[in-house]
């Protein structure tokens, strides 16, 4: 849980050290691509998830 618990605070962290506006375009963008295209989406989610992950580790 506890494991859980600091990734949770992490992400929070970096979404917030991105700042705001970017994760909106970047939410928006998602949400625009899935709304036509249901595989772009999972990829872009996929894509997106992926950029934290690579972000947080460096």
């Amino acid at each position: 849980m506890d494991f859980i618990q600091t990734l949770i605070q992490t992400i929070w962290a970096s979404i917030l050290l991105l700042g705001w506006i970017k994760v909106a375009i970047v939410v928006v963008a998602i949400l625009f691509i899935s709304k036509y295209q249901g595989l772009l989406g999972l990829l872009a989610t996929a894509l997106f998830i992926a950029y934290l992950a690579h972000w947080i580790s460096f």
